[in-house]
């Protein structure tokens, strides 16, 4: 196996969907990436606030931008049970940086700063219209 060591250590990999870059405003998670890979690493405290359906603020760094953002990590319990991301995710990733739907995001819990650090792993497509 090759090994690149430019690539970011990503845990998880989450292909965007329309819903995540739409008008839901939330980035919808797997319910075992989420459980294995952020949950395990926060507090009872606020692991028993997110299975009530209650939203924890959590920190998410942009590393492809080096910028950090507050979010909201809560668990859709009334419905599919899985987690999303929301509280600025349109605003603070989508729409700043661009994002479509079909890019593939890398995703991993940095316990050195206590945040989510998400990775775009493939370039946004070039806007046909806008060659710069």
């Amino acid at each position: 196996m090759d090994f690149d060591l430019n690539m970011p250590p990503y845990t998880f990999v989450k292909t965007l969907t329309a819903s995540d870059v739409g008008s839901q405003s939330r980035l919808m998670l797997q319910r075992s990436d989420a459980e294995n890979h952020i949950l395990s690493h926060l507090s009872e405290d606020n692991n028993i606030a997110i299975q009530a359906g209650e939203g924890v603020m959590i920190r998410v760094c942009d590393r492809n931008s080096d910028t950090e953002h507050m979010l909201v990590l809560k668990r859709m319990i009334n419905t599919t049970g899985s987690y999303v991301l929301n509280g600025g995710w349109i605003r603070e990733f989508v729409n700043r940086r661009g994002w479509k739907e079909g890019q593939k995001i890398g995703l991993f819990w940095n316990s050195n700063k206590n945040s989510l650090d998400i990775y775009m792993l493939h370039p946004p497509p070039a806007d046909k219209n806008n060659p710069n």
